[in-house]
């Protein structure tokens, strides 16, 4: 029996879209439920369906097909609005990777394994809306791991979108598995090796500090992305233009925030004039203090930035538009949000800086992710970065410019494939718009292969990988990034002291 390996949606939403998307796999919005699981090897169910809908479902299921239902199945759905913190304290062996998840849950005292209940093999019920909570603008102050009393924190996304997408993509797979059915996904990145991005907002930076960064770049031949802030560099823009190899993005020309229109489309709009009469054509944008508002999001509307990359919005996970359905927006690259000055603010000294980064690369690359840094020239740190320079290129990461990120991904959007999996002799068959792509084939949770499609639709098997092992702290250390939340508060409101108004 051939197999056709393809997600069905009932209920598509953008937040939905957005999460396929990123996993990258075949998936189609339903407008009725099939009845034979050879034309779907998923069904995910995203709102209360209808009597015949339901009907349809079970003989789906009868036929040997597999339904993953979200809380919105339930006629008497009612979105979270509380905001917690979920351990993974008694979780599968699938599920190891991910320490705890912050996401808007009616529950405040339930672990990871409780988000979910597997009725049997083939049905998996989703006691949250993943879609809303991907496509949540809000935003909060947080702490990251480092040591008892000196974790760095920064204000980024309240929800851990990364994270949650992972758990989907977990669930998906469980239920493809026990279908004894491979899962297949386009790869994250253009090279077998994982992406590594460097960006710099160059903040105040004086011209010697920006040189010394520009030189250790050129060195390790990283594509250092630039997010000016134009009126600091104003009387020698031009000295940017001789940066051979790195990208130039605009940070805005004053380093400020608003809620006024005018004046956020007014920071934009001088900052690009002054770039573009250097003969600079900056092709990225991102927010001063990463701070992403519906003013910033009604103002990028009116340009045709490639991309953007806010915190706020999203933090160490893979790009994502936030609105799946509209194309107006720039696309989200997500980094991690912790720089050198975080950690100084933490007495944390350049050594123990170079650990926590390295700390940091592992436990991103040990699960294949893609490893973004930031940095700003004034702060300490240049001989952090030379150590994580030196390791990237020792691992043969795939080293890109945000722009060549965004363009990758965007290509791998528009990609399309098909797969299908004959049960009686286990052979895989593919086809695609497009070769270039590498598609990821999974047949359990811990290994992998990589593979390409040629014209002819013949697979070449690339590289076989594994997944590490990846250990978490124990939950009381875990918990400490939540505790003393009044000097998490504390720190916001004088941050928002110092920070600059437009």
């Amino acid at each position: 029996m051939s197999r056709r390996l393809c997600i069905g949606v009932l209920g598509l939403t953008s937040g939905w879209k957005t999460i396929l998307d990123q996993i990258g796999c075949w998936f189609e919005e339903l407008h009725e439920v099939p009845e034979d699981s050879t034309s779907y090897s998923l069904l995910i169910i995203n709102k209360s369906p209808s009597e015949k809908e339901l009907h349809s479902i079970q003989l789906f299921i009868s036929s040997g097909g597999a339904v993953l239902k979200t809380i919105k199945a339930l006629d008497d759905y009612t979105p979270a609005n509380k905001l917690t913190r979920i351990y993974n304290n008694d979780s599968p062996l699938f599920l190891t990777h991910l320490p705890y998840l912050d996401i808007y849950h009616q529950q405040s005292n339930d672990s990871l394994a409780d988000l979910y209940d597997f009725e049997n093999d083939f049905i998996c019920s989703l006691k949250i809306a993943p879609d809303d909570q991907v496509t949540d603008r809000s935003y909060t102050r947080k702490r990251f791991f480092y040591k008892q009393g000196r974790h760095p924190d920064e204000l980024v996304s309240k929800t851990s979108k990364h994270e949650l997408t992972e758990l989907v993509l977990s669930l998906i797979k469980e239920l493809h598995f026990s279908q004894s059915l491979p899962f297949i996904n386009k790869w994250h990145s253009p090279e077998v090796t994982p992406v590594f991005a460097f960006r710099i907002d160059s903040d105040y930076g004086d011209k010697t500090s920006i040189e010394k960064l520009y030189e250790l770049g050129a060195q390790h031949e990283i594509p250092i992305t630039w997010f000016l802030h134009v009126e600091a560099h104003e009387d020698w823009l031009s000295t940017f233009k001789d940066f051979e190899g790195q990208e130039l993005a605009l940070h805005g020309y004053e380093h400020g925030t608003s809620t006024s229109y005018e004046h956020v489309i007014n920071n934009i709009e001088l900052g690009l004039q002054k770039l573009i009469d250097e003969g600079i054509e900056p092709k990225g944008f991102c927010a001063p203090y990463g701070i992403w508002n519906s003013t910033l999001e009604e103002v990028l509307q009116k340009y045709s930035f490639e991309y953007t990359s806010e915190f706020t919005v999203g933090y160490d996970g893979l790009p994502f538009y936030l609105d799946s359905n509209s194309d107006t927006l720039p696309i989200q690259i997500p980094i991690h949000p912790i720089c050198t000055g975080s950690l100084s603010r933490k007495r944390v000294c350049e050594n123990e800086m170079t650990i926590y980064f390295e700390k940091v690369l592992e436990s991103k690359l040990v699960r294949s992710f893609p490893v973004i840094f930031y940095h700003h020239p004034l702060q300490q740190g240049l001989a952090v970065w030379d150590t994580i320079f030196k390791k990237v290129n020792k691992l043969g990461l795939t080293k890109l410019s945000f722009l060549e990120y965004s363009g990758f991904w965007k290509e791998r959007l528009l990609n399309k494939y098909e797969a299908y999996f004959d049960t009686s002799n286990q052979e895989l068959s593919f086809s695609t718009e497009s070769e270039g792509l590498i598609y990821q084939k999974s047949f359990d949770h811990n290994n992998f292969e990589l593979i390409s499609i040629d014209e002819a639709s013949n697979i070449e098997i690339l590289a076989r990988e594994s997944y590490q092992k990846l250990s978490h702290q124990p939950i009381n250390e875990l918990k400490e990034l939540t505790s003393s939340t009044f000097q998490l508060l504390k720190t916001s409101i004088l941050d928002w002291r110092n920070r600059k108004k437009l």
